[in-house]
């Protein structure tokens, strides 16, 4: 076992567990715990025993959570687990049996390590072990039992008096001798303070006899150590694994008779007091869990099980103030009635599973209420939680200004959809006012919103620009549909609190208070309260909630992230294109593409005017061609697309936000060649030298139009070329 105090400490890794390095092992915390290193390593002396503890007890709580996150992915269809067979990972280590592959739906695939053979040993030895005695086998002895004279009477000597005399009988009689038992409260002994580490969280058959292994345990301590003395004590540590080492040699040595229970036994507790990171024993070179989003997803779920846990109502058996989760996370004492529904059937064995909704798509299961009681703006369709989120481009062939129709199942092909997903979305509703809040559980730490304080959003690295950009996009989605309701956007990130009083035993965590981030606020999550919740050791009705309304509006500095994309109306040769079906154009001088963006511009000009659309800035709302599509590849590319052309820019000024802090819409347009891209023609007006209309076509979130796509011919463009040369 480790020396939890000689352990290196380092955080902000996409790997978190324990890895054996060159110089030692390392223990990989969670990000957000740099308060924790600084505590408990930078500032650690050789006099400081708080470091062993600390570590322990965060080695215990991380292997508990790992076990459990392991156990919940087991039926989970928005998973794919394989074996991790004779691979290397992204940082060359290898990788044995013992490892899990976990493939999530477009997302990046992690590898998790779950179990470590020195305490899997101990734990699965049980059971091989009657605890009370060792296994009995049967044999000759002097003793009597007088229950069984009955089954002696043909082999017994009969005397004078009447009596009967029976010299032996067959009982049962140990297998190990007399010293091996000791091996039996050695291994009891260190199970017991394995139990302890883990808070009782044993399989019930071992937990069920838990009184019987501390008997046991005791016996070995009372021949061997003293009261204090325990295998997870900065104190006592060295010298009682010391005791127990000279005890279990002893023990061997002074075993004549040893079978295959002595020695599983013997293996299970040697692998524990010598053993680290063992590869031949399917420990691999790592034990954690690692990947380019591999701690995401336990964070998302330990934030998804508390919002659960809050918000169960068993009576009801209902989630009140849930409206929309992106998981399918195990919640006790919850039964899903989907079950017993034909179409959207879950089997019994994932009853207590959350999942509502079944996204035929992905296979993958995720929470919705029934409908979100709005209709939509355009065919009047009833919503349910997880359209209020639709992108959507709708290629039904209409004139303006009549865009509105009753949707028909003929219609189906010609409606594109695509369903962003939010982590969570709760709402609570009063009699005269609705707040929405929408929650990203974000495995980021704080100084990293910090370093990136004063950058362009292209500064910034892809991931924290998608997070943003998607999260800013569902409160636009929502502001749609429930144009009166306050909401409230918030990043959930792992934060470690140090030195809080027993008093603050149920503090969750508090707003950053220094800055927002273009509206959105960050709550810095109390990473232990938000684990003991998940591992079910305290309970979420202790812990008030941290999204309320109040909190939406105190806000100090707004880190912005200005844009700085580059917005070329026309392409030249070097330009990369999005887009397989659109066409490349190119002008022989600077002259002739300046025509073309004169011309272009007034004629978007007098469309949106024709249209009563009032865009402030044509050149500041260009879309580029070069980033444009087509219907064929709507539903094809990655969805992040979305998100980093058409919500880039939301709420980036302090004027993109009314005086109810709701996002101002920032309505963009592009040009295109492709007719069917525009299905609504607007009649009365006449592309110049030609007998067609102008076309146009929008894609929008929830009916709401937020990209235009406005046709052009391209001899009208040549036209212009041609004018030009005369």
């Amino acid at each position: 076992m480790w020396n939890f105090s000689q352990l290196n400490l380092k955080t902000n890794s996409d790997f978190v567990g324990i890895k054996s390095e060159p110089d030692g092992y390392a223990f990989y915390l969670p990000k957000g715990f740099d308060n924790f290193i600084d505590k408990y390593q930078n500032a650690a002396t050789s006099e400081d025993t708080d470091k062993f503890n600390k570590v322990r007890d965060s080695f215990f709580l991380m292997y508990r959570t790992l076990r459990k996150f392991d156990r919940d992915n087991e039926n989970n269809s928005r998973v794919t687990r394989k074996d991790a067979k004779n691979k290397k990972n992204q940082d060359q280590v290898n990788l044995s049996t013992g490892g899990i592959s976990l493939d999530y739906k477009e997302a990046s695939e992690c590898i998790l390590y779950s179990k470590l053979s020195m305490i899997e040993r101990i734990l699965e030895a049980y059971d091989d072990l009657a605890l009370n005695s060792i296994e009995k086998k049967a044999r000759r002895s002097e003793e009597i039992d007088y229950s069984k004279i009955y089954k002696y009477l043909d082999r017994a000597i009969y005397l004078n008096n009447g009596a009967i005399y029976i010299d032996v009988m067959n009982l049962p009689r140990s297998m190990i001798s007399h010293e091996s038992t000791d091996i039996v409260d050695l291994y009891c002994f260190i199970l017991d303070e394995i139990i302890q580490q883990l808070q009782e969280d044993v399989l019930d058959h071992i937990y069920d006899r838990s009184q019987d292994i501390q008997f046991l345990s005791q016996r070995f301590r009372d021949h061997y150590l003293t009261i204090n003395h325990s295998l997870f004590d900065q104190d006592t540590f060295e010298e009682t694994l010391s005791i127990c080492k000279e005890a279990l040699d002893n023990i061997d040595r002074n075993t004549h008779y040893k079978d295959a229970d002595y020695w599983g036994l013997y293996e299970a507790i040697e692998i524990f007091l010598y053993g680290g990171l063992n590869p031949n024993l399917d420990d691999g070179d790592f034990w954690g869990i690692q990947g380019e989003q591999g701690f995401d997803y336990v964070w998302e779920d330990m934030c998804q099980t508390y919002f659960f846990k809050k918000n169960f109502n068993p009576i009801q058996n209902d989630f009140n103030k849930i409206g929309f989760a992106d998981t399918d996370i195990p919640i006790v004492g919850y039964k899903n009635n989907r079950i017993r529904n034909s179409k959207h059937h879950r089997p019994e064995s994932e009853q207590n599973r959350v999942g509502w909704w079944k996204n035929k798509s992905s296979n993958q299961w995720l929470y919705q209420k029934k409908q979100s009681e709005v209709d939509h703006p355009n065919n009047y369709k009833p919503l349910y939680w997880r359209e209020l989120f639709c992108i959507e481009w709708d290629l039904k062939a209409r004139i303006f200004p009549d865009v509105k129709y009753k949707v028909t199942r003929s219609d189906y092909p010609n409606q594109l959809r695509r369903y962003p997903q939010p982590d969570l979305v709760t709402v609570t509703k009063n009699e005269d006012s609705s707040y929405f809040a929408i929650v990203d559980f974000k495995n980021i730490s704080l100084k990293k919103y910090e370093d990136y304080e004063n950058k362009s959003l292209e500064e910034t690295d892809k991931g924290y620009r998608v997070a943003l950009e998607k999260q800013l996009g569902y409160e636009l989605a929502l502001q749609q549909v429930f144009p009166q309701a306050t909401i409230g956007n918030y990043f959930f990130i792992p934060f470690y609190y140090v030195d809080k009083l027993e008093s603050e035993s149920n503090f969750l965590g508090i707003m950053e208070d220094r800055f927002h981030i273009r509206g959105i606020q960050i709550f810095k999550a109390n990473f232990v309260a938000i684990q003991n919740i998940y591992l079910g050791i305290t309970e979420a009705s202790d812990f008030d909630s941290p999204i309320r309304e109040k909190n939406y509006y105190q806000f100090r500095k707004n880190n912005a992230h200005a844009s700085v994309k580059k917005k070329e109306i026309i392409l030249f040769e070097n330009e990369d294109l999005k887009s397989n079906y659109i066409p490349l154009i190119t002008f022989q001088n600077e002259a002739q593409r300046k025509n073309a963006r004169t011309y272009i511009l007034e004629q978007v000009e007098i469309f949106f005017k024709e249209i009563q659309v009032d865009i402030p800035n044509l050149m500041e709302s260009y879309f580029p061609y070069s980033q444009s599509i087509i219907g064929k590849e709507f539903n094809k590319i990655n969805i992040d697309y979305f998100y980093d052309n058409l919500f880039y820019d939301l709420g980036e000024k302090e004027e993109d936000r009314d005086e109810h802090r709701k996002l101002k819409i920032k309505v963009k347009w592009c040009i295109t060649f492709h007719i069917d891209s525009t299905p609504i023609q607007v009649p009365q007006l006449k592309i110049p030298n030609s007998d067609l209309c102008r076309n146009f076509g929008t894609i929008d979130v929830v009916g709401t139009p937020i990209l235009y796509y406005i046709y052009f011919t391209l001899p009208e463009i040549l036209n212009i070329i041609i004018k030009d040369k005369k």
